[in-house]
């Protein structure tokens, strides 16, 4: 998450991510979890990044280092 390789990874997997969540059929939902070697840190970086960047009906869960995603049959 870090150094020169860092940030460049973290845009790629973030630009996969949004891709998953246009595929996402209605009623299904998306959940990554911190399983790093260093999950804190990790998780740390990740929920900056969602709570400034990301659409608001992802879900945080500090106590299971986790993101989730549901989307709702009504909103296409």
């Amino acid at each position: 998450m870090t150094g020169k390789f860092g940030p460049r990874t973290q845009a790629i997997a973030i630009r996969q991510v949004r891709q998953w969540v246009k595929e996402l059929p209605a009623g299904d939902m998306i959940t990554l979890r911190c399983e790093s070697a260093l999950p804190e840190k990790q998780f740390r970086v990740w929920k900056k990044w969602f709570e400034k960047h990301e659409d608001l009906r992802w879900e945080i869960r500090d106590e299971f280092k986790s993101f989730w995603f549901y989307k709702s049959p009504s909103i296409e």
